[in-house]
């Protein structure tokens, strides 16, 4: 058995028991600068899952840049999200990279914070397990692999926007939301972590269509690649 094996062990476990609804595809917003400033708030974290309807997608995002107001609007709601849904598995785009190291040292000062003030949030056991115990599926690797071998050469790194404009996944609902960011970094010379913020400062509804976009598209690579294969 090697690692694709094992991810279609799981994938299979869940087919069967009809559990697809409990794989969440997540995805934050925040500096670089993070995982050595702990403190510093995120911006926003956003979740997809695919629900009777089909893709529901919640985002929980900070209105101003404090540790207070990320403790309120992200892990005071994501909490009682992870409580109410259970996911089994956790769904991202390079998530093991950046996405789920800056949440666990964020899990830290949430631990630090209850220990010391006696009492936890509501739904942080929930958001706890979510976090350690969930398996996690990174979707860059299963999508460069799937790439390399449609177009019958070595596999090689590929972002989110490039993967869903690929012809292996032409005719895919995606919002393809990507362009919001890469359009704004040409327009006013701006690194991709200073568009993201200057968006979240100045236009929420764009930042909202940007973020929403990357777990809704993220999860609709994983259905393509795990159940219609």
């Amino acid at each position: 058995m090697n690692y694709d094996d094992l991810q279609r062990t799981v994938v299979d476990y869940l087919r069967r028991n009809d559990a697809w609804n409990r794989v969440v595809s997540l995805d934050i917003e925040a500096s670089l600068e993070t995982p050595h400033d702990p403190g510093r708030a995120m911006l926003s974290l956003s979740v997809a899952r695919r629900g009777a309807g089909g893709i529901e997608v919640s985002d929980f995002i900070v209105k101003e840049e404090t540790e207070e107001q990320e403790f309120e609007a992200i892990f005071s709601r994501f909490g009682p999200y992870c409580e109410q849904n259970r996911p089994l598995v956790l769904l991202g785009y390079g998530i093991s990279d950046f996405d789920l190291p800056i949440l666990s040292v964020k899990l830290r000062l949430l631990d630090e914070r209850f220990r010391k003030d006696g009492k936890y949030l509501s739904g942080y056991w929930a958001l706890r397990d979510t976090l350690r115990r969930a398996y996690v599926i990174d979707l860059i690797d299963p999508v460069r692999f799937e790439i390399a071998r449609v177009d019958r050469a070595p596999p090689h790194f590929l972002s989110l926007e490039a993967a869903i404009q690929h012809e292996r996944f032409h005719g895919l609902p995606f919002r393809n939301a990507k362009h919001v960011v890469s359009d704004l970094m040409k327009e006013r010379q701006l690194n991709k972590w200073e568009a993201i913020h200057y968006l979240w400062m100045n236009d929420r509804e764009r930042f909202r269509e940007y973020i929403e976009g990357d777990v809704h598209d993220t999860l609709l690579l994983a259905e393509e690649l795990f159940l219609k294969a």
